[in-house]
């Protein structure tokens, strides 16, 4: 083999995409990452800005449960924010409620929001004669009210507990999200038109038989209410609580009684709820027991972090045995065996216990967190209860549709897709009803995006890097494991501003124009991230995909490059490659440009719901 076939061979080959709108959009991470496709990158600008206001419609505008986000939500934006590629990610969530709580969480506010929705249709539609009923007051089911109510259909929810919210208000415990400020947030979808009927529970009150007779459509969003039952001895006698139905009583303001010594046998977000729980209800010991390792914990770090503060012990990676009586029936114990690993080498859930490693940790109580089942006593009475197909525990759904294996019967949430978070069910409120729309209506809407480029001055102002990461204040731990109410609190004025800036500015990149380069390598030698590279044409993967960057190629150059030869497209001309994932949009690159072949381009975009 010649030295040029043997360079020619190890050479690498790079496949690169040429970038249209679709990808401007997608490197805004945060709003790529959330389910609803909320824009924090937007109303982080806008308050760092001083403009609250547009950065409260910004958050406001797709999703119509912005101020529980605010308080409580998972954040899957915070996990795909770039920021955390420099240092630690934004604070996102905490100021989402900065600017929640600066526009109002009372009644009033939240149904002048209802005006800032991007959701098809209007606050005053015209009513289009269909009927809808959504089974459960859960954000699933209230978003897709809140999303069919603008189209003009007519809406009942029918809830069996006392008060609307689902796991929000039943699940939520009030030191994390007063029920209040839930309840507000759907009082403004009941003013669009939503009827609720409350104590009204779906196969006793009602059958789904009943419903499909009066209703066009239906959408389940009935949730996971039952705890997952431990099959363990012991385990089906008095004092053994279940973690769902615990925070059910409590969350709503209700006493259960338990004793001082208690076990919560899990290791999620749940049983770290339960625990905490049970730290304001009067536990004076709580040992929370999980098969996971520390760092296989599926329950979120600041919860974690927080119950340790508080007091909560956690023993990990043991498995409950059998839960220990006396001669009268009380709790002594939980008997456990130490495990040395959760999962096989093909990361299937397989735990190996270590021999001989028997103990019994002391409680006289004792709480299982394990999971969640669903109720399906939904069914009684319904004939056509066998046609719903269910798989593994939950409704089998479409996604991205909501459709069941019955037609004219949707799903949405925990029941259809397993446990998740709040933000999650909001997108499938959203799915089915355009789905139910669609069905019913023969409705084919899709998203119109349009967008202006405007290039802006390359010296940015770099204090946006220096900004240390803050998350608000907390109570001290001492005082919050007496306080039932919320124990976080919100940013000052001047944190939430010097948090909002340190966004990356997702919306703004490096522009070259290969007219005006004169290869120095400036640009790559002062990029503090190393995102740049320059390589020789012949150097890209140039077929990828349908052959664009081929056709880019032989329209820049004029050339017909496949009948050209590999020395031939290395000496003709050089491309500049960029990593985006490394991009930290500091404008070094075009402050140092000799020749302007490098701007920094601001995208500004929007979009419209047509059909």
């Amino acid at each position: 083999m010649s030295d040029d076939a043997i360079i020619n061979h190890f050479k690498p080959i790079y496949d690169v995409v040429i970038p249209d709108l679709d990808y401007f959009i997608r490197q805004i991470d945060c709003r790529d990452g959330c389910p609803v496709n909320t824009d924090p990158r937007g109303y982080m600008i806008a308050l760092h800005a001083g403009n609250l206001l547009e950065g409260y419609k910004i958050a406001r505008g797709p999703n119509p449960f912005a101020s529980i986000c605010g308080m409580i939500c998972g954040a899957p934006c915070e996990l795909t924010c770039r920021r955390d590629r420099v240092d630690k990610t934004l604070t996102i969530r905490a100021q989402k409620r900065y600017l929640d709580e600066w526009f109002g969480l009372d009644k009033e506010a939240h149904v002048k929001s209802l005006e800032m929705s991007y959701a098809r249709g209007s606050t005053k539609p015209t009513a289009n004669g269909l009927k809808v009923a959504c089974i459960g007051a859960g954000v699933a089911s209230l978003t897709a009210a809140h999303d069919l109510l603008r189209l003009g259909y007519a809406v009942d929810v029918f809830e069996m507990m006392r008060i609307p919210g689902g796991m929000l208000t039943y699940g939520v415990p009030t030191y994390r999200l007063k029920n209040e400020i839930a309840i507000n947030e759907i009082f403004a979808i009941e003013h669009l038109g939503a009827k609720i009927y409350y104590n009204m529970k779906v196969g006793r009150d009602i059958t789904m038989s009943d419903l499909q007779k009066n209703y066009d459509a239906i959408f389940l969003g009935i949730g996971l209410w039952k705890s997952r039952e431990l099959p363990i001895p012991g385990a089906d006698g008095p004092d053994v609580i279940r973690g769902i139905e615990y925070l059910r009583v409590r969350c709503a303001g209700e006493q259960w009684r338990i004793k001082d010594n208690l076990i919560v046998i899990g290791g999620g977000n749940v049983a770290f709820d339960v625990a905490r729980t049970s730290v304001r209800n009067g536990a004076k010991k709580i040992t929370m027991v999980c098969l996971e390792a520390r760092d296989e914990q599926t329950a979120d770090e600041f919860e974690i972090e927080d119950g340790i503060e508080e007091g909560i012990e956690i023993v990990n990676r043991v498995a409950p045995l059998a839960v220990e009586r006396d001669e009268m029936g009380n709790i002594t114990g939980l008997r456990v065996q130490k495990i040395s690993s959760l999962f096989d080498h093909t990361g299937k859930f397989s735990p190996k216990s270590i021999p001989n490693s028997e103990y019994v940790i002391p409680c006289n109580t004792i709480a299982l967190a394990i999971g969640q089942a669903m109720d399906t006593s939904f069914l009684n009475g319904w004939e056509r209860q066998k046609e719903l197909v269910i798989d593994r525990g939950i409704i089998k759904t479409e996604r991205g549709t909501g459709r069941t294996s019955v037609k004219g019967l949707y799903a949405g949430g925990d029941a259809a897709f397993g446990a998740s978070l709040f933000i999650t069910g909001i997108r499938h409120g959203q799915d089915a009803a355009r789905s139910i729309d669609s069905d019913l209506r023969g409705t084919r809407p899709y998203i119109e995006y349009s967008a202006e480029f405007t290039e802006i001055s390359s010296e940015r102002d770099k204090t946006y890097l220096r900004t240390p990461w803050a998350l608000p204040k907390m109570q001290s731990p001492h005082e919050r494991i007496h306080n039932e109410e919320m124990v976080e609190f919100n940013y000052t004025d001047e944190a939430a501003h010097q948090q909002a800036n340190r966004c990356l500015q997702c919306h703004v990149s490096p522009v070259f124009d290969g007219a005006l380069c004169i290869k120095c390598n400036g640009c790559v030698d002062v990029c503090p991230a190393n995102c740049l590279k320059q390589i020789p044409i012949s150097h890209l993967n140039l077929d990828l995909g349908e052959g664009n960057m081929r056709v880019a190629v032989d329209n820049f150059y004029g050339v017909d490059s496949a009948s050209m030869s590999d020395e031939e497209l290395g000496t003709m001309g050089t491309a500049m490659l960029k990593d985006e994932d490394l991009c930290i949009r500091c404008g070094l690159c075009a402050e140092k440009c000799p020749t302007n072949a490098v701007t920094m381009d601001l995208m500004d975009y929007s979009y419209r719901w047509i059909g």
